[in-house]
């Protein structure tokens, strides 16, 4: 699993529910964007505390992520 590549994956759906927020703020809906607004900024937050604990278990994480003796067994040479 490519987690740097899973995070940018989630930020860039956060961006596009900010977006979104913004269009139906100005097509007038304005309860719509003030509610996505809020869930998008708590995903937000979601985000920075998952990165904060990658970033601090990122030796533990790179360990599980090895592969095992089983896993190598189903690699072709």
């Amino acid at each position: 699993m490519n987690l740097t590549s899973t995070m940018h994956t989630l930020y860039v759906v956060k961006a596009r529910f900010d977006y979104l927020a913004k269009q139906l703020e100005q097509a007038g809906n304005r309860m719509a964007a003030e509610e996505l607004k809020r869930e998008a900024h708590r995903f937000g937050c979601q985000l920075t505390q998952i990165e904060s604990v990658l970033d601090d278990y990122r030796v533990d994480i790179a360990a599980a992520q090895l592969p095992t003796g089983a896993d190598q067994a189903m690699v072709p040479a």
